[in-house]
């Protein structure tokens, strides 16, 4: 066999992409397991053969007394394997059980079990049992197991980190716990909100089949491409139109009384092929990147009739609305707008106008004068962000630009307050266009991999309330809104989903294809749990002392700063501990709060056009310390790069000024900020939420990050999961009020593995209920 070189494997010890190993929160929503007897696949060895057995690299199988040893090893990933494609079906939920022991006088202690998951995708591995301890005694390894997914090939193989290590397997079995399939006799979703809105779901082809496809039609009345309008998808070549994947997709919502919406014509991310940016063959620069010149403007609009006149000669009215551009607002609010390369080549927003002019034209050309034209956007949830994107679009209206609906993408999470969503509908509603909420999950907060999750049933539980409470809002405000859509149809095909987020759980249908609490707090509410009831976490907190004078911001560190209290920030969002840390020193003066970064960082780099992507710092601020959940209208977050490129990103209105300085040092960069405040925050005694972070870039990517407090990397969401900064005169006890903080970091993940054996929930957010529309202890 092939063994695939061990830098590119991708071991997922809890819950993969596509595959599913389910602990106990996550089976809540099925009906308990039948009797133990369904056992689909066994091997037991007792005709003394190897049976369908073979060698995972050049390993010696024989058996003996009826059971299986492996000799021979020289790599920890040699091993027996057996061949599991037609075994394991989508949606199935299964047990693997295998007896396994050491052989005599061989060394290793531990075996892992493992699955090995092809699919167009690409090669995963999904650890059954990971590095279980074993020794010359029999033991059982077991695990349960499922996929969502269709997969061309399922390997399943015993390793061990000692790679010489000899040992034996017997009576394995592969157990049948919950077959295949939907729950037929649930009430479907596009019935209960029938008289509301429509319901849809993002999808690609892996969706329309079988129990997927089952799931689809039940429970929803409108679908979106995914992935398969977009420009990549429908023109990787100029002049070379394919559209087969997204045929598949229309001819199966007609089929199914569905209605269709599609996205995307014009986008800024690589799912828009280069040569869209390129001068055309022919040209005497063919190849080169395009300037801002008239002339290469009429080239971008040229594309753009080709491209938006294809889809349009092609699907007519047969699809119902188009997001004729998406994501053209800036994240950061005083910047307005995001500078694409769309941007820089129109040096500024006209190309929006545009392609809304060249859009209608080409659909009426083709008689589909009826379909719908939207603009889509992220955060609009976001105050600052959707003043932004209304008065874009107030003024196209004035232009007589015929945009039609703006679409609200809603990305957000347990703490994102309904309010500010509620609002942003009620503004656009003041210029009469058309809403739809376009690619709604949310995100319950799930850790790393490796982590420990014991609260993962009660966020779930916590997401069904969310729900309840979200639709409930939407259903109040009912006529303003043509359709509300998940983003997937199910947490398996989540694009939150991920080898970094392994038990990340968005939407509202289980991998098994199974009703979760979300499902039901849309449904029926009357059947939700109680939210289980927990103490508040407590967060980290640091005194900040009275500055004796203003620190003067020049990137480096005064006399001043001597005086400051000081944290580290340890916690690991993305990569690993060895990626860029830092020591951040506090102080506060009526005039506001005060930070020095002194940033360890070996190798600089700000190669991406995304400010977070770069080396660079960011100061999270909430003052009042409200946690109130997204951002209040003082809220700020701020971003230094080690060059003192400053951005800001989701900013209330009253967000304080920045000012900034950074400098290159032998060991990194320093990044030192002042962060205005009003008087009534900046007085002793005042209490403010707080996250500090640090962005690690190389080659153009972000590599790591690591906060303060927050463990759930979503600071730039929402306030609700900051530190504390008490602004003091004086701290009460040098080394403790100067930065010692409570259970966090790698200690917040020790203590949540201890509460997990311990059969308690942890740390869980703060219950919440939501009453008149607006969030509440």
């Amino acid at each position: 066999m092939t063994h695939q070189a061990r830098e590119r494997r991708r071991r997922l010890p809890a819950l993969a992409a596509g595959a599913l190993l389910l602990p106990v929160a996550a089976l809540a929503f099925a009906p308990p397991a039948a009797a133990q007897d369904d056992v689909v696949y066994a091997s037991d060895f007792e005709d003394g053969t190897v049976g369908d057995w073979a060698p995972r690299g050049p390993v010696t199988l024989a058996v003996e007394d009826g059971a299986l040893l492996t000799t021979g090893r020289s790599a920890d990933w040699h091993g027996p394997s057996v061949d599991l494609t037609g075994v394991i079906a989508p949606g199935g939920v299964y047990e693997i059980a295998v007896s396994v022991r050491f052989a005599d006088g061989s060394a290793g202690d531990a075996l892992t079990a493992t699955v090995q998951r092809e699919t167009a995708d690409g090669t995963s591995y999904d650890s059954v049992v990971y590095q279980a301890p074993a020794g010359g005694d029999w033991t059982v390894l077991s695990g349960e197991y499922s996929i969502a997914s269709p997969a061309t090939a399922l390997t399943f193989y015993i390793e061990s980190p000692t790679v010489d290590a000899s040992y034996w397997i017997d009576d394995f079995t592969v157990t049948e716990l919950e077959p295949p399939g939907i729950e037929p006799d649930i009430p479907s979703l596009k019935d209960v909100l029938a008289d509301d809105f429509r319901i849809g779901a993002a999808v690609d082809p892996r969706d329309i089949t079988g129990d997927s496809g089952q799931l689809l039609s039940k429970h929803f009345s409108q679908i979106t491409a995914e992935n398969h309008m977009k420009p990549d998808a429908i023109q990787p070549t100029e002049g070379e139109f394919t559209f087969s994947a997204a045929d598949e997709l229309v001819d199966y919502a007609e089929a199914n009384g569905m209605e269709i919406y599609g996205h995307t014509f014009l986008w800024h991310t690589s799912q828009v092929p280069e040569w869209w940016f390129e001068y055309p063959e022919g040209h005497p620069n063919a190849g080169e990147p395009l300037g801002n010149s008239d002339e290469d403007r009429q080239i971008m609009i040229d594309r753009l009739e080709a491209h938006i006149g294809a889809l349009a000669a092609h699907y007519g009215d047969r699809v119902q609305a188009w997001d004729v551009v998406n994501e053209v607002i800036s994240d950061n609010n005083a910047e307005v707008y995001r500078h694409s390369r769309w941007y820089e080549i129109f040096d500024g927003p006209e190309y929006v106008y545009e392609a809304f002019r060249i859009a209608r034209e080409q659909f009426d050309a083709v008689g589909a004068t009826d379909v719908k034209l939207f603009i889509n956007d992220y955060g609009t949830e976001n105050p600052g962000k959707r003043d932004n994107l209304y008065n874009l679009v107030a003024d196209m209206l004035d232009a007589g630009v015929p945009v039609d609906g703006v679409g609200h993408q809603t990305h957000i999470n347990l703490n994102t307050s309904i309010t500010q969503i509620e609002d942003s509908l009620l503004k656009f509603a003041d210029l009469g266009v058309l809403q739809a909420v376009t690619e709604l999950d949310v995100a319950i907060g799930a850790p790393g991999p490796d982590e420990e999750f014991p609260q993962l049933e009660a966020r779930l539980i916590q997401q069904g309330h969310y729900f309840r409470d979200l639709f409930a809002m939407y259903r109040e405000h009912a006529d303003l809104l043509e359709s509300v859509t998940v983003w997937g149809l199910h947490d398996g095909r989540s694009w939150l989903r991920s080898e970094t987020r392994p038990l990340e759980s968005p939407l509202l249908f289980t991998d098994a294809l199974q009703s979760k609490w979300a499902y039901w707090g849309i449904v029926d509410p009357s059947v939700l749990p109680e939210i289980p009831d927990e103490e508040e976490p407590e967060y980290a907190r640091v005194q900040v002392p009275l500055a004796d004078t203003a620190p003067a911001i020049d990137g480096e560190r005064d006399a001043v700063w001597d005086g400051a209290s000081t944290v580290a920030t340890e916690v690991v969002i993305e990569g690993t501990a060895d990626g860029a840390t830092a020591d951040v020193s506090l102080l506060w003066d009526e005039a506001g709060l005060y930070a020095l970064f002194e940033v360890t960082d070996p190798s600089l780099d700000e190669a991406s056009a995304n400010p977070w992507e770069q080396d660079s710092v960011e100061v999270f601020l909430n003052p009042g310390n409200t946690k109130e959940g997204g951002y209040g209208p003082a809220d700020g977050q701020y971003r230094v790069s080690f060059t003192n490129a400053v951005s800001v990103g989701g900013n209330g209105p009253d967000a304080g000024e920045l000012t900034s300085a950074a400098a290159v040092t032998d060991t990194g960069y320093v990044v030192e900020v002042a962060v205005a405040m009003a008087p009534e925050q900046a007085a002793i005694g005042t209490e403010h939420g707080l996250e500090l972070q640090v962005n690690d870039g190389t080659d153009g990517a972000r590599t790591a990050v690591h906060t303060w407090y927050d463990p759930t990397g979503l600071s730039w969401n929402t306030n609700a999961n900051w530190g504390i900064a008490e602004f003091v005169e004086d701290v009460e006890a040098p080394g403790e009020g100067g930065g010692k903080l409570p259970t966090t970091g790698a200690a917040l993940t020790a203590a949540l593995a201890g509460a997990a054996a311990l059969g308690v929930l942890g740390f869980v957010m703060v219950r919440r209920r939501r009453a008149a529309a607006d969030w509440g202890e």
